[in-house]
């Protein structure tokens, strides 16, 4: 057991402890008068460090302070916080004060002239070994300043001459003064050295070396031994109104504001000229004679000026960036211990890490921003797209009506009411000024008269929302009266009134039509109970309405092209910010920053000038776990919300898988188009028809109760995305605009289920007898309203493949096709995140397994070396 001092302390480390080598021990043959080749006290603190580092590397969530040893001494003594707790915080409002910038640099000028005056005839005085008095720079000045003393103000040209004058004499002056007073000493000194190397045989090159850089050594030692102590006396004179003018100018810093992405460069440089004027104020507290110095009076020159400014310029950012390189460690070491110049730089490394931080969190939320707007400007192009196709349908139902065509009108009609059903939905997740665009274009349309002395176009849709409403309430209730339906119409109005944009007026007509002569024709009694009557509601209420508006069209067409000027302008707009947002987002990115070549000046000079420990510790925690942290959270934030998006699609896909295949079972009107035989007669088996149009009828049931169950599943879902945890905004429109997707196609399927059962359950079919009377079972006869097959067949249609004119389609088909896309686009999304996380991941377990490994030897060098020199 080796006889040094060895303290044991707690195991930290499997198979390990840490040891403090005393450097005091009466056997180490330490000399502390030495200049050792090797820094003893920071290896020491290098080794414990590195051994503490091991264990901060397995702690996720460290505070580098639990990691030091409060009794050590030896170990970097700065006081280190977790980063994410370090950055600037907005402090309290500061007492107002009546100064300025300029009255601070005005009084400290006009307090330099006397302590100039004055401290240079003690500096003067105070050497004795050589007349300082004869050095012109200090003349000069002397005789400057007394040509100042009894001002009561100074200009501005004489103020920067004080402060020029104020670091006079230089080192440079003061040595090349020495040599020249000293000059026969000097000589006198090289010819005794010239015949003691003559004398031991030195060469001539070598002695003509030797006395060519003895004059600098002297003048070094003579300026060490006589001159530095009062200069330095004198420098700390100069300081005392230097560091007060730099503490006023303290006191005029603005409070910061909260960041934002337009103003994280102009907080940062307030941020990082606070920084500098606080860290000089400190180091200036630390070695007074350090206020006199040329570099600090030359810094806070150029940066108290700047201290009420809330924005920057361009060359003030510089003049700020360019000022934490300095002053230069040769001047910092003329004043301050090497643990005092660590600090210093310390405090500048520390604002760039914030700054960075700054850069990289705003940056992060412009792209947030710029994703909500790409995600705005796509709901809008849907909306835009709808409207277009629902007020193009102007002429298609002026043509159907005009020519009676029955599946046409009922086909168009019910497009007419399903796109406004599509824009009210839509227009809840729009701008306000994208509403208003849409307010004035459907709010013009839909007053507009379709029928010479007959609807409107509001009326028009009413009528088909009215009938749509009470199929479905007389087919799934037992109605006996008009008036039931009435109520339930007058019910549903208001329902649509107060919860549909675009519909007040509808909401309204809906009842007024079950008012007019013409709704009876509408329902059809059987077995007691009214039912819908689709053929008399097309004959009475869509065709025979009398002649289309002369400029129905053009009024329609007219509308259309003053939205589509509107709108296309509003894209643009948005096109434009969008591409702004990308522009500030590559700003913002921290490796562009304007300060970059200072950082990592102001970095390496930090690393140089640190202690190996501390340095190890604070690159990790403060540098490199912020950036992975940076890194790596938007990412897992991406995979959170595709699995969160891709889990709630899952109930929804549950419900509609069984819509994947409508084609199969939607398709009567198939068979009786190919069995079809004569007028309303039909080949083939009644009962096996009659039994295919009921299973027609029990898919329809079975459909609708499962969009119903589909539409409450993301009615709850719409509520849960606002709430959504870990979701950015741009990432909960993007699901509420898909939700909103689901939402009107729900709406209008179920309204095209209506319509489909309405007219199966009017078909009215019967048997055919043979001429004996017997049962025909090669033929059966259909009855119903004109073009009722056409119309079953496009119903079904509807069903399967949507509504043909309109974007809003609808449709079992077109949903479960979407509801599937969207699930699948989540879940592959989030398996790419996932395993882009697991290749980072890979990367940065590599980035660690080389830290540990470089930490190791280098913990083996530091070991062996401190054995070697303390051996047994």
């Amino acid at each position: 057991m080796s006889t040094f001092s060895i303290q044991n302390r707690l195991r930290t480390i499997s198979g390990e402890s840490t040891r403090i080598i005393k450097l005091d021990h009466k056997y180490s043959g330490f000399d502390p008068r030495s200049v050792p080749a090797i820094n003893l006290e920071e290896l020491n603190s290098g080794i414990y460090a590195l051994r503490h580092l091991m264990n901060a590397l397995q702690s996720e969530n460290t505070n580098v302070a639990a990691l030091l040893n409060p009794n050590n001494t030896i170990f970097p003594t700065t006081s280190w916080t977790d980063y994410k707790h370090s950055r600037p915080q907005a402090s309290s409002p500061r007492a107002p004060s009546s100064q300025t910038p300029t009255d601070i640099v005005s009084a400290a000028a006009l307090a330099l002239v006397l302590v100039i005056d004055g401290g240079l005839a003690e500096l003067v005085a105070s050497v004795t070994e050589i007349d300082l008095g004869a050095l012109s720079t200090i003349s000069t000045v002397r005789q400057l300043m007394a040509s100042y003393l009894g001002l009561t103000t100074l200009t501005a040209e004489q103020e920067k001459v004080v402060f020029s004058s104020s670091y006079v004499p230089s080192e440079k002056n003061l040595l090349e003064h020495v040599k020249q007073e000293k000059a026969a000493e000097i000589q006198a000194k090289q010819e005794e050295i010239k015949a003691v190397l003559e004398a031991k045989g030195v060469s001539t090159e070598e002695i003509e070396a030797i006395l060519k850089e003895y004059p600098d050594i002297y003048a070094a030692d003579f300026f060490k031994e006589f001159i530095e102590e009062p200069l330095h006396t004198y420098r700390a004179k100069v300081g005392a109104p230097i560091q007060e003018m730099n503490e006023n100018a303290i006191q005029l810093l603005p409070t910061p504001p909260a960041i934002t992405p337009d103003n994280v460069n102009e907080v940062n440089g307030m941020n990082t000229l606070s920084t500098i004027l606080q860290a000089i104020d400190d180091a200036i507290k630390q070695a007074p004679a350090l206020g006199g110095d040329q570099e600090i009076i030359t810094i806070l020159q150029t940066l108290v000026p700047l201290v009420d400014k809330t924005t920057f310029t361009k060359a003030e950012f510089d003049l700020i960036y360019t000022a934490t390189q300095l002053p230069n460690t040769a001047s910092l070491k003329l004043y301050l211990t090497d643990r005092q110049i660590a600090e210093y730089r310390g405090k500048i490394t520390k604002v760039y890490q914030n700054s960075i931080q700054n850069l990289s969190e705003t940056k992060r939320v412009v792209e947030n921003n710029r994703s909500t707007l790409e995600t705005q400007l796509s709901m809008f192009q849907q909306a835009q797209n709808c409207f277009v196709t629902w007020i193009s349908q102007a002429n298609a139902l002026n043509i159907a009506i005009t020519n009676k065509y029955i599946s046409a009108v009922l086909t168009t009609s019910m497009e007419m009411y399903g796109g406004l059903l599509c824009l009210s939905y839509m227009y809840e997740r729009l701008a306000d000024d994208e509403k208003a665009i849409f307010d004035k274009s459907v709010n013009e349309y839909l007053p507009i008269h379709i029928v010479v002395g007959g609807s409107w176009v509001n009326g028009w849709i009413a009528k088909m929302a009215a009938y749509q409403e009470l199929a479905e309430y007389s087919l799934g209730t037992a109605v006996t009266s008009q008036d039931q339906i009435k109520a339930y119409l007058q019910t549903r109005g208001n329902e649509f009134k107060a919860t549909r944009h675009f519909f007040h007026n509808i909401g309204d007509q809906m009842y007024q039509f079950a008012n007019e002569t013409v709704f009876g024709n509408c329902l059809t009694t059987a077995n007691g109970a009214i039912q819908p009557d689709l053929g008399g509601f097309i004959r009475e209420a869509m065709t025979n309405v009398g002649t289309v508006e002369a400029d129905y069209v053009s009024n329609a067409q007219r509308i259309l092209n003053e939205f589509n000027t509107a709108a296309t302008a509003h894209v643009l707009q948005l096109q434009l910010q969008i591409a702004e947002l990308q522009k500030k987002a590559d700003d913002l990115d921290p490796g562009k920053a304007s300060f970059t070549e200072n950082r990592k000046f102001a970095v390496a000079a930090w690393i140089t000038s640190e202690s190996l420990g501390d340095a190890l510790i604070s690159m990790i925690l403060n540098s490199q776990l912020p950036k992975q942290e940076a890194f790596l959270k938007p990412l897992i934030e991406e995979i959170n919300f595709n699995n969160l998006a891709a889990n709630a699609l899952n109930s929804l896909l549950q419900i509609t898988n069984e819509f994947s295949t409508t084609s199969v079972y939607y398709s009567l009107s198939s068979y009786l188009v190919q069995s079809k035989t004569g007028q309303n007669l039909f080949a083939g088996d009644y009962y096996e028809t009659l039994l295919a149009a009921a299973r027609e009828r029990e898919y329809i049931y079975r459909d609708t109760a499962r969009c119903k169950q589909a539409i409450n599943l993301v009615n709850g879902l719409l509520q849960k995305i606002n709430s959504l945890p870990g979701a950015t905004s741009a990432q909960k429109q993007e699901m509420l605009n898909a939700t909103t997707y689901y939402q009107y196609s729900l709406s209008v399927t179920l309204n095209q289920l209506t319509v489909l059962e309405s007219l199966l359950a009017g078909l009215k079919m019967t048997l055919q007898t043979t001429s004996n009377n017997k049962y025909d079972k090669s033929v059966f006869k259909i009855e119903s309203f004109d073009d009722w097959i056409p119309t079953l067949a496009a119903l079904e249609s509807f069903l399967t493949s949507g509504f043909p004119n309109i974007s809003a389609t609808g449709g079992l088909g077109p949903l479960f096709t979407q509801v599937q896309s969207d699930q699948q686009t989540y879940t592959s999304q989030g398996q790419t995140q996932q395993l882009n996380l697991q290749n980072q991941m890979t990367t940065i377990q590599q980035e660690w397994t080389l830290v540990s490994t470089s930490m190791q030897v280098l913990n083996g060098i530091l070991s062996q070396l401190a054995g070697a020199i303390y051996s047994n």
